[in-house]
């Protein structure tokens, strides 16, 4: 089955226009885009959006910086940003991504990220366009902005750089994704922990990113990872395209795993 990557979702330092090593308007489809090139990315933004690019810019920006220092490695190369002022302009170029002309995305799904381009539905229709997030809550559009970044540095080391392919392996896209973004949060944790107790974990990984604790499950079996396996070893996970060569690169079974991820919560 293929997987396509849509999910979401500081201190905000002011920049000065000096930041921006260029200012120029190009057109690409129907939306006219703004231009602001930085060392690691380009950034492409609408005249709706112009008030908070500063802060978009240093979201990415410490993003970049925070994921490159957590797994020790840079990213591979530069990448594109795109901040889209309205939801029909970006199921236009999900449409475009996914060759499928009839895709209507849900409400929740705000972004998108693979190994040479990341997506985001402006932050600013959130409260009107969107459900289930928040467009005044400025950790949380972090939170957002880093979980595609990840996305984006694990589809640059993945062999499918798109994720187009993965199998059986949502659990570990999503859930380094929200590990590593900060979204594994003390209450999703403690969710989990009431889970365990009543014995209402899922028999196996393929239903961790699924139903309405799925960052909690995912998250937390992939901080079990880098806790008991190693740092090192959760990066090269993310170079895997299945499941059981995943397991067999973690020299455990489905099982074991998830018993002992289990075990370490209770």
């Amino acid at each position: 089955m293929t997987m396509r990557i849509m999910f979401c979702y500081c201190l905000i330092v002011l920049v000065t226009s000096k930041s921006f090593a260029k200012n120029v308007i190009t057109i690409h489809d129907t939306i006219e885009w703004k231009v602001s090139d930085q060392r690691e990315f380009t950034l492409h933004y609408t005249k709706e959006d112009e008030t908070m690019i500063n802060a978009i810019n240093n979201y990415l920006r410490s993003g970049v910086g925070f994921v490159t220092g957590f797994f020790d490695q840079a990213f591979l190369k530069r990448f594109d940003v795109y901040i889209f002022p309205d939801r029909t302009l970006l199921d236009k170029q999900w449409q475009k991504d996914w060759g499928d002309s009839t895709f209507r995305s849900q409400c929740w799904m705000i972004a998108s990220g693979v190994a040479h381009r990341l997506d985001v539905l402006s932050p600013k229709t959130w409260n009107v366009q969107a459900c289930d997030h928040n467009g005044n809550d400025t950790t949380e559009i972090r939170q957002v902005i880093w979980h595609e970044l990840v996305h984006v540095f694990h589809g640059q080391y993945n062999p499918d750089h798109s994720f187009t392919y993965i199998e059986k392996l949502d659990w570990l896209v999503e859930g380094v994704a929200t590990y590593v973004s900060g979204q594994l949060t003390g209450k999703r944790k403690e969710r989990i922990k009431e889970l365990i107790a009543e014995k209402k974990i899922p028999a196996t990984l393929d239903n961790f990113w699924k139903g309405p604790e799925k960052y909690g499950l995912s998250g937390s079996l992939v901080a079990y990872i880098d806790k008991v396996y190693g740092r090192r070893k959760l990066f090269e996970l993310l170079k895997f395209t299945n499941k059981q060569d995943a397991l067999q690169f973690l020299g455990t079974t489905e099982a074991q795993l998830i018993a002992d991820w289990q075990n370490s919560l209770k």
